[in-house]
């Protein structure tokens, strides 16, 4: 079953059942009107039985009627505007598994069944630019919808919605444009967010994610941490969805942003109290081991091939590629599959509405109240002394696998502290996005150490399991070029550290 996706561009008013249509022609920039089309729409809302798509701005709809009849999607994608996925009809009570990996994040785990029954008569036109061009389309829609969630209930209205026809970056002042001149010819813009939030009325659940407020100089501590945070829980349930879908890259997406999350609520640990955060810590480390195993796969993969592709055909002995490629098929399924288990687990549903529970409500701690200035500047700065302590022992390491593994803990050390001073860009400005970048690129180099560290031990195993074969002696030359990688990205790291060590934020 295919799917397919748009993204919508709209505004929405209210209308008494007598109110006249706005006179189309007399807006701005509309050269012609075209000739009303009538359809008739039924559409059969699905969701959890608290409501949890709705929650997050999720329209979850099966339409029949109309031109674009099938299941609808509609995700939150800014103001006014939301991506629209589209899956044919299929079975009238069945969601599409392409629709339901996309929400299984905000569901977890909960049935989803239909809560809303709504049909409209719709009549549109389509507005015309003055060469000709289709601009937006016109609705004026009379709904009547039946209720099943809660207390049964009948209700009708009358509203109006303008659609921009196409999506080039012009789409929001033209919508603009649109409303000023429907609102100065009588129209009310509607306050509403979506049909089904007019027909569930009270029963509309507050939206989930706007329970935060905005950084103003003098704030506490803990209200960039907390907006950082929901930034990234909001990410992270997007990319859920792309892991189900095996999207490109979609893992290593995923499992950056969960140790980007655990690593700011350990940075900033103490702004919290303490139990919440220890658990989600945990949960969150054992996720990103799970994500971790096909990651890893992946990479090493990539790399290994990569470096076969660059010897001369003379030095591969043996059908390497190919045996590469059906060893580490067999550990990147093993890896997906116990991704695929966790991800539908119990245990990770609750992690996430840990996370939000967090978000929503944080467990302040005395400290989480102080200054963010100052507070946040000791915390970031702690955090650059920890990287300059590991800097230290790497040096001071004897060379082989201790100087290997004390450069991995560098790596992690500023990859902490990038994500600290990241999380209080909006306290310290430029400062911060300094310390940020600084260490983003001593992770960078690092982390061409750590894969070659990781590439060299994996051709160890792969000569010694060659036992006296001739492919063992093309591991070797490549554990040669990993060697020296890895020599030269230590090099390369000592001539770059010397900012992320120095740089620290002003209290």
């Amino acid at each position: 079953m295919e799917t397919s996706g748009t993204v919508e561009a709209e505004r929405k008013f209210e209308a008494d059942p007598s109110t006249p249509l706005p006179d189309l022609h007399e807006i701005d920039g509309i050269g012609t009107v075209g000739e009303p089309a009538n359809h008739s729409l039924e559409a059969i809302y699905f969701d959890t039985r608290h409501l949890a798509l709705a929650a997050r701005g999720i329209t979850l709809r099966r339409r029949t009627g109309g031109t674009d009849a099938g299941w609808h999607l509609k995700l939150p994608l800014g103001p006014g505007k939301r991506t629209e996925i589209h899956a044919p009809l299929g079975a009238a009570d069945t969601v599409p598994v392409e629709l339901m990996d996309r929400v299984l994040a905000y569901t977890r785990g909960h049935a989803v069944a239909a809560v809303a029954t709504l049909t409209t008569e719709r009549i549109s036109y389509a507005l015309y630019g003055q060469g000709g061009e289709r601009l937006a389309d016109f609705v004026d829609d009379y709904v009547r919808a039946h209720v099943t969630v809660g207390e049964p209930r009948e209700l009708e209205w009358r509203e109006w919605e303008v659609e921009v026809a196409a999506h080039d970056g012009t789409d929001d002042a033209l919508l603009d444009s649109l409303t000023a001149q429907l609102t100065d010819a009588g129209a009310t813009p509607s306050e509403r967010t979506s049909k089904l939030a007019t027909a569930l009325g009270e029963s509309w659940p507050a939206l989930k994610g706007t329970g935060g407020e905005s950084f103003t100089k003098g704030g506490t501590a803990v209200v960039p941490v907390r907006n950082y945070l929901a930034d990234q829980v909001a990410d992270l349930l997007l990319q859920d969805a792309h892991v189900r879908l095996g999207r490109d890259d979609a893992v290593h997406q995923m499992r950056s942003l969960i140790r980007r999350i655990r690593s700011v609520l350990h940075s900033y640990r103490k702004l919290f109290e303490p139990a919440p955060v220890k658990d989600l810590e945990s949960g969150l480390k054992s996720l990103a081991k799970t994500l971790g195993r096909y990651r890893d796969a992946e990479v090493l993969h990539a790399r290994l091939g990569n470096r076969l592709d660059e010897l001369p055909g003379k030095l591969v002995l043996g059908p390497l590629h190919q045996e590469l490629d059906q060893r580490m098929a067999v550990r990147a399924n093993t890896a997906m599959a116990s991704i695929k288990n966790r991800l539908n687990s119990p245990r990770y549903f609750r992690l996430l509405d840990e996370l939000e529970a967090l978000i929503d409500a944080p467990p302040v701690s005395p400290l989480g109240a102080a200054p963010a200035g100052e507070t946040t500047a000791k915390l970031v700065n702690k955090a650059a002394k920890r990287l300059v302590k590991r800097h230290n022992a790497a040096v001071g390491a004897a060379v082989g696998p201790q100087r290997d593994t004390a450069f991995h803990e560098v790596r992690k050390s500023a990859k902490k502290l990038r994500f600290a001073a990241a999380a209080v860009e909006s306290v310290h400005g430029k400062r911060a996005a300094k310390v940020e970048d600084a260490a983003h690129k001593v992770q960078s180099i690092l982390g061409e150490h750590q894969d070659s560290v990781m590439a060299g031990a994996e051709l160890l195993k792969l000569g010694s399991a060659q036992g006296v074969s001739s492919g063992a002696f093309t591991y070797g030359v490549l554990h040669a070029m990993e060697r020296t990688a890895a020599d030269t990205a230590q090099e390369d790291y000592l001539r770059h550290s010397r900012k992320a060590l120095k740089l620290r934020l002003k209290k």
